[in-house]
């Protein structure tokens, strides 16, 4: 069955997705602003809901302003993990000898030059309980356009800038349960570092050039003795990473506000895009325009979109039983564009339905080229979604008329042909739209 069907003559494009979101958060740190969302563009691609289509910013002209990123954004990265490195190195013998504290020697006062031991921005930084001499060779790579990849909400480009970092430990030495002992072999960790760049608020006319970073999990090379594996193997292999992950991360984050912030460079933007070049690496830019957008203002002269009704379909199990609860109470949430409206459904039973109030609808200026529906019903108890999307084109008239969207409702049955649970997936309500495509002329560029 499809999970959307017009009612009339009007063509149009449509996904489901599924009902449980599955995040996998590994290791977010700032360089620039903090980890956020996910070309493992901020967000962790989910095998069961497809993202949603990229709905900008465009890519600007060749004319556009730019970026250069061993400029602009290399010295950033490799500035502060250098200077974290650089710190481990400095207080490696004052953390095996259990001095009370340690500073660098460069900085404008004690909180500047505080490594551990001290206090640093109001917080005491203890007294590590395991050291390492680091040194560390990097690696950029070229720049490209990523995207975000969430399955509920709109999608929109990013420059991807990724660095991977391979750092050598000699001098190990750690403690456990009050032992403290040296670590014979010498160890390879390696980390990757990625840094999106974003026209934050694009859809808006004028958006905020900025960044967010994702800083991966370090790991340990694999590659290594028998003998290596099992002395003090498993305590090594949680202390080792841990001792390159700390001192990064903790450097990372110092600058762009923390885990999750918008690093703004307070540059204007509408447009983004980027220029790599394979043979002459230090021309790879960011290239950004604000591109002014005129739209007319005459009556009706946007797309609205209203919920007429919505209604809750029976779906079974093999066995008769109901899928997910005799009584549901959700909440229904529209996304047209990058306006969203939100409606909170009454407790319903199976072929229930509901009809929401006139001020359910959202309106919308008319797209450069698509406009996307993201539709998704949400048992907030519960902690389940089920999110699904449409598209439509001035070729179908933007979709004008009456439209029936579905979200989706997936569970696991025990299947006795392949004895063992199989996925199953049927349309769990049906969302009645009533779209009014633009009747006057409009320009958007």
């Amino acid at each position: 069955m499809s999970p959307m069907r017009p009612k009339g003559e009007k063509p149009m494009q449509i996904r489901s997705s599924r009902v449980f979101a599955i995040v996998t958060v590994l290791a977010l740190a700032a360089v620039w602003t903090g980890g956020g969302i996910t070309a493992r563009a901020q967000y962790i691609y989910d095998n069961y809901y497809p993202p949603t289509p990229t709905q900008g910013p465009p890519a600007p002209s060749s004319s556009a302003a730019f970026l250069t990123v061993d400029t602009f954004l290399t010295p950033e990265v490799y500035g502060r993990i250098d200077q974290a490195i650089s710190d481990n190195n400095r207080c490696y013998l004052p953390t095996k000898m259990g001095f009370p504290s340690c500073f660098r020697v460069e900085g404008v006062d004690d909180n500047d030059r505080c490594i551990w031991g001290c206090m640093k921005n109001g917080v005491f930084i203890p007294r590590p309980t395991s050291a390492a001499m680091i040194s560390v060779t990097k690696k950029r790579y070229a720049p490209w356009m990523a995207q975000t990849l969430y399955p509920d909400q709109p999608n929109e480009s990013q420059a991807k800038v990724g660095f991977f970092m391979v750092y050598s430990l000699t001098q190990i030495w750690g403690c456990s349960g009050g032992v403290c002992f040296d670590f014979p072999f010498s160890r390879t960790v390696s980390q990757a570092i990625d840094v999106y760049v974003a026209c934050k608020g694009w859809q808006n006319g004028t958006g905020d050039l900025g960044a967010t970073t994702v800083v991966e999990r370090a790991y340990m090379d694999p590659n290594h003795s028998l003998l290596e594996d099992t002395l003090f193997g498993l305590l090594w292999n949680n202390i080792i990473p841990s001792i390159v992950d700390s001192r990064i991360r903790s450097s990372l984050s110092s600058f762009g506000g923390g885990t999750g912030s918008f690093k703004s460079f307070a540059k204007a933007c509408n447009r983004l895009g980027v220029s790599a070049f394979l043979d002459s690496p230090k021309f790879d830019s960011i290239n950004y325009a604000l591109v002014p957008v005129f739209q007319s203002f005459l009556f009706n002269s946007g797309i609205s979109v209203r919920v007429t009704q919505i209604r809750r379909l029976p779906v079974h199990q093999n066995t008769g039983a109901i899928v997910r609860y005799p009584t549901e109470t959700n909440q229904f949430e529209l996304w047209v564009g990058y306006s969203r409206v939100i409606v909170t459904l009454p407790p319903m039973v199976e072929n229930q339905t509901y009809f929401p109030t006139s001020t359910a609808a959202v309106s919308v200026p008319v797209p450069a080229s698509q406009l996307i529906l993201i539709a998704t019903m949400r048992d907030l108890e519960h902690y389940t979604r089920d999110p699904s999307f449409a598209v439509f084109t001035k070729a179908n008239n933007w979709g004008g008329g009456t439209q029936s969207i579905y979200t989706p409702k997936i569970w696991s049955e025990w299947s006795l042909l392949y004895r063992k649970p199989i996925l199953m997936r049927a349309n769990g309500y049906e969302v009645t739209l009533q779209i009014t495509p633009p009747n006057t002329g409009f320009i958007a560029f």
